[in-house]
């Protein structure tokens, strides 16, 4: 199903849909952490998931307009569309994504639209919009779900970055901050504590191993994200066992490696799959 749209989806399809859209996320979020990095910037600093981010993050975007609409005469390929990210192909009918910039720009500022959303909302969950509701604009849509409010982070990164694409007059500066600000405000539950310092995994090392401690506000956001997290750190080479000793604890054992680089693992790991765990 490679064009259908998300409204002509069975419940089955659309689910589908939903993980692959979320299998996507981390890519897409790494690509642009890359591009970023290649322009002289901290991704890390840059990026610190907080709404006021998204301004630096879309003028840099907004100064790269030149690059979103590509020339084949001039060599520069359209990219083809089973190449655009699934929200793109199963959204998008006759428009057409030019460059290979632009998909990296503008998914990755769907990926981190979606990190920052979360980080302020971390009781959010990933599901389908109004399944129930066929009518509905939003029906069999990979959305945000929380405090009876749904989101489909696509929509205004793609609105602004096909305005600027057509050379036409795009979000103001603070748009996307005022935005991500207010559907926070909508989605949060509660006042959730913040994650200290901008880390959400902490690692000290102790005689039987490595004591690793989740944050509170990332361990609410479900068991799967944890177990997923010690599937995948146990997978890595020098890492010999990792057990669940608590729902925000692990205790790992890797000789080979060190507290500060098993840190950086596991926090560049939350940062990059975290939101994107069901």
């Amino acid at each position: 199903m490679p064009f259908t749209p998300y409204r002509l989806m069975t419940a089955e399809q659309a689910r589908a849909a939903l993980e692959e859209f979320l299998a996507e996320r981390p890519r897409a979020w790494s690509r642009l952490r890359a591009e970023l990095a290649a322009h002289g910037f901290d991704p890390d600093a840059l990026l610190d998931g907080s709404p006021a981010s998204l301004t630096p993050l879309w003028q840099w975007i907004e100064s790269r307009r030149t690059e979103l609409a590509a020339d084949p005469a001039a060599g520069s390929a359209v990219l083809p569309r089973r190449q655009w990210p699934s929200w793109a192909r199963h959204t998008l009918t006759g428009v057409r994504v030019p460059s290979s910039t632009m998909d990296v720009l503008l998914d990755g500022l769907v990926s981190y639209l979606a990190i920052v959303l979360i980080t302020g909302a971390p009781t959010v969950r990933w599901g389908l919009g109004s399944p129930e509701d066929p009518a509905h604009h939003l029906h069999h849509h990979p959305v945000l779900l929380g405090n009876g409010h749904q989101v489909y982070v696509p929509t205004l990164p793609l609105g602004g970055v096909l305005r600027l694409k057509r050379g036409e007059r795009s979000l103001h500066a603070t748009e996307l901050e005022r935005y991500a600000e207010g559907v926070i405000a909508d989605l949060r539950t509660g006042r959730p504590p913040p994650v200290p310092g901008g880390s959400p995994v902490v690692v000290v090392a102790e005689p039987e191993g490595f004591d690793v401690g989740v944050h509170a506000a990332v361990a609410a956001r479900g068991a799967a994200l944890v177990d997923l997290m010690a599937l995948e750190l146990a997978r890595r080479p020098g890492v010999d066992t990792v057990h669940r000793r608590a729902a925000d604890a692990l205790l790992v054992h890797a000789p080979a490696w060190d507290a500060e680089a098993l840190e950086r693992w596991l926090n560049d790991w939350v940062k990059a799959h975290g939101p994107f765990v069901r």
